[in-house]
C-alpha cells in the first residue's frame, strides 16, 4: 500500500521570529525566545542515557539529549516541580484544551522560565517534532495572544470573559517530564495549554507522539499585518478535498450526519470512547482518493519527528486498506461552514471539527486530535495502561 509512505516534503510556513512585527508585545517576546540570540551562548545538549540500539541522529537519542539539557538548565526546585514518575497516571493524563482559567495544570509554566530555559525547552520541542509540527505548535501558542486582543475589543463588562481573556496568553503553557531522561531509557514529556496538548514518549529507541491535541482560535487572522495567517494551515483543505472527491454512492457511506458534533469525540478524558469504526473504508476509494487520504493522514502524522512519523505510517500501512475508515459530519459543499471529519483505524484516530467562536466570531475556531488507539502514551511498548478522567466544566473553548 504505497500510498501511505511518509512524504518528506510536507512543511508548514510561519513568519520567522525576526520578521514578526505584530502589535502584541508577547508575540515578539515569545517567538524570539525560540532561537538563540546572537549575544547569548547556545544551549548545548547535555550527556544523557542512550540506548545502544538508537543512533545518535535518531529521534529518541536527540529527544533524550535535549530533555537532559533542559533539566540541566533548571534549578533543583524547578526540577522537583517538572519531574514526575512515568507510572504517575494522574499527572500523565492531566491535560486539557481549556484555558488556564478553567483547568489547573502540573509542571512548570513557560512564563516563569528564563530566556536560557525557554531556549532549552524549544530545543526539546524541535527534537520531538518535524519543522512542520514545531511551527504549528509555535503558531498555536502565539495565536492565544491574538485571541486575547480580539476578545478584549468585544468583551464588554463580563467578568467571566475578562478572566478568560487574561488566561489567553502565550506564557500560560506548562511543561512536565515523566521519568528522568538523564538516567532512564523510558520517559515522556508533555507541553500543555490552551488548544495544545503535545505528549511524547521515548521507549528505548522508539518514540510515540500521541495523544496530540492541536486547536486554534482564530483559525485564520482576518485583519492587520498578518491577515490570512493560519497556525494550522492545511488540515481543512486536506479533508475537504477528499470529501469533495467522493461519488454520491461513496458519500452515502462516508457522511454520517448533517449535524456537527460539539467537539472532537475523543478529546481530553475520552480515550477509547469511540467503540466502532464508521464511514467508508479506504479500500472502497479509487487510487486518486486513496492519494488524497494519504495526504490527509500525513498532514497529521508528519507533525512528529522523522523516526516516529515513518514508524507510525508504516504501522497504518500494515493494518491494511480494509481497516481504515473516513467519516464526515455536516455540510460537504461549503468549506467555510462548521463540519467534522474523522480518520479511524487500529493504529490511528484523527478528528477535526470547526468550532463556534468563543473569543472571536463565526466558525473561525478549530479543534483536532491524533491518537493511536493501541499505543497512546506509548502504553503498549511500556506494557502499562493510562486511564484518562474527564475534568473541567465542558469540552470546548
Amino acid at each position: 500500500m504505497a500510498c501511505f509512505e511518509p512524504d518528506p516534503h510536507i512543511a508548514a510556513g510561519i513568519p520567522p521570529p525576526v520578521a514578526m512585527r505584530y502589535t502584541l508585545p508577547a508575540l515578539a517576546l515569545w517567538l524570539i525566545c525560540s532561537a538563540c540570540s546572537l549575544d547569548s551562548d547556545p544551549v548545548v545538549p547535555a550527556m544523557a542515557v542512550q540506548n545502544l540500539d538508537a543512533p545518535p541522529t535518531s529521534s529518541a537519542a536527540q529527544m533524550t539529549a535535549s530533555a537532559a539539557a533542559f533539566l540541566d538548565a533548571l534549578s533543583e526546585e524547578e526540577r522537583r516541580t517538572v519531574l514526575f514518575a512515568l507510572e504517575d497516571n494522574e499527572s500523565r493524563v492531566q491535560w486539557s484544551n481549556l484555558p488556564s482559567a478553567m483547568f489547573e495544570r502540573t509542571g512548570l509554566r513557560m512564563g516563569d522560565l528564563s530566556d536560557a530555559q525557554r531556549r532549552a525547552l524549544h530545543a526539546l520541542l524541535r527534537a520531538s517534532t518535524s519543522s512542520q509540527g514545531y511551527h504549528k505548535i509555535a503558531g498555536i501558542i502565539w495565536i492565544d495572544d491574538v485571541l486575547s486582543a480580539e476578545a478584549q475589543a468585544r468583551a464588554g463588562n463580563s467578568e467571566r470573559m475578562a478572566r478568560l481573556i487574561e488566561s489567553w496568553d502565550s506564557e500560560n503553557y506548562w511543561v512536565a517530564l515523566f521519568g528522568n531522561p538523564r538516567t532512564d531509557a523510558r520517559w515522556g514529556w508533555l507541553l500543555n495549554g490552551h488548544h495544545l496538548a503535545a505528549s511524547f514518549t521515548v521507549v528505548d529507541d522508539q518514540v510515540a507522539f500521541t495523544p496530540l491535541f492541536l486547536g486554534a482560535e482564530p483559525y485564520e487572522i482576518n485583519t492587520g499585518p498578518y491577515a490570512g495567517f493560519r497556525a494550522l494551515s492545511h488540515e481543512v483543505e486536506r479533508g475537504f478535498e477528499l470529501v469533495q472527491s467522493l461519488t454520491s454512492v461513496q458519500s452515502s457511506q462516508a457522511v454520517l450526519s448533517d449535524e456537527v458534533p460539539q467537539d472532537v469525540l475523543e478529546g481530553p478524558g475520552r480515550k477509547a470512547s469511540l467503540e466502532q469504526f464508521e464511514g467508508i473504508t479506504a479500500a472502497a476509494l479509487d487510487a486518486e482518493q486513496q492519494r488524497l487520504l494519504h495526504h490527509l493522514i500525513a498532514e497529521y502524522v508528519n507533525n512528529a519527528d522523522h523516526d516516529a512519523a515513518a514508524a507510525h505510517l508504516a504501522e497504518i500501512e500494515r493494518d491494511g486498506l480494509d481497516a481504515l475508515y473516513f467519516a464526515w459530519m455536516g455540510p460537504t459543499n461549503d468549506i467555510t461552514k462548521r463540519y467534522y471529519y474523522r480518520v479511524h483505524g487500529p493504529s490511528i484516530l484523527i478528528e477535526y471539527v470547526r468550532e463556534r467562536g468563543v473569543g472571536g466570531s463565526g466558525a473561525n475556531h478549530i479543534h483536532s486530535i491524533v491518537r493511536d488507539p493501541g499505543n497512546d502514551y506509548g502504553e503498549d511498548w511500556l506494557q502499562m495502561h493510562y486511564e484518562e478522567h474527564h475534568a473541567g466544566p465542558g469540552p470546548r473553548r
